[in-house]
């Protein structure tokens, strides 16, 4: 087993020790990871016929040392034991299965990296699906299913796995692998539609802790004072030149 919060990358959110920003906007949040403001909200296909549209749903504080799930509007604790955790196993009175996420909304493009989880409902068969969106009109639009929210976007899933830690929050581990970069990322349960790895896709439920991040660099814009390169230099030798001779076969 790896040390639990090894694969986390450079910048570590976590919730549990940090708190949330409940939004969809980061520009007024008071959670500031290495200069990256970050939002949080929560969302799950529970409306409409079938009950496949995604909607708003509510983050959840389990405790100071169980992290964050997630509650829909299927909730109902008397049928379903992991219903407060972030989980794909709602399928309360024949209602379709609800799929639970959380949108981290930052205020610059990073990558995730991976993500840390104090509880899973399968220790030998959790996955995490994962995805990059551009914006999020799809999703707060509240009449799309997640194929549609997800259909252009970067996605993908991850095994969570156990890993060696003595802080009870930190417990078991997703490592990403993603070479892009968003200022929406969504983490949730198992759907094979964000990306299809095998495994039970009903028994994903999961307390996420924190997840890590880098910061994407970006290149200033040119100086306007910086000395041009050569060929720029000899271009405008050239139209020089040119001008003078046709200045002198005009005399």
């Amino acid at each position: 087993n790896a040390e639990c919060n090894s694969p986390l990358g450079e910048n570590v959110y976590n919730l549990v020790d940090h708190g949330i920003f409940e939004s969809t906007s980061s520009s007024s949040s008071n959670v500031s990871i290495g200069d990256i403001n970050i939002a949080v909200s929560g969302w799950a296909d529970t409306y409409g016929y079938n009950d496949d549209i995604v909607v708003a749903a509510d983050t959840y504080k389990i405790s100071n040392k169980s992290g964050y799930g997630v509650t829909n509007e299927d909730r109902e604790s008397t049928y379903n034991s992991p219903d407060h955790a972030i989980d794909n196993v709602n399928t309360r009175k024949h209602n379709w299965q609800d799929f639970d996420f959380v949108l981290f909304s930052f205020s610059d493009d990073v990558t995730l990296q991976g993500a840390n989880f104090s509880w899973v409902f399968d220790e030998y068969d959790t996955q995490v699906s994962v995805a990059a969106l551009d914006n999020i009109d799809a999703l707060t639009s509240g009449t799309q299913t997640w194929k549609n929210i997800v259909g252009n976007a970067i996605t993908s899933s991850y095994n969570i796995a156990k890993c060696d830690s003595a802080d009870e929050h930190l417990q078991y581990k997703s490592e990403f692998s993603f070479n892009t970069s968003s200022k929406y990322w969504l983490v949730g349960a198992y759907n094979t539609v964000f990306g299809n790895i095998g495994g039970d896709i009903s028994n994903d439920a999961f307390k996420l802790t924190s997840i890590g991040f880098s910061v994407t660099e970006t290149t200033g814009t040119p100086d306007p004072t910086e000395v041009p390169e050569p060929g720029t230099i000899g271009l405008l030798m050239a139209c020089s030149i040119f001008v003078m001779w046709r200045r002198k076969k005009l005399v």
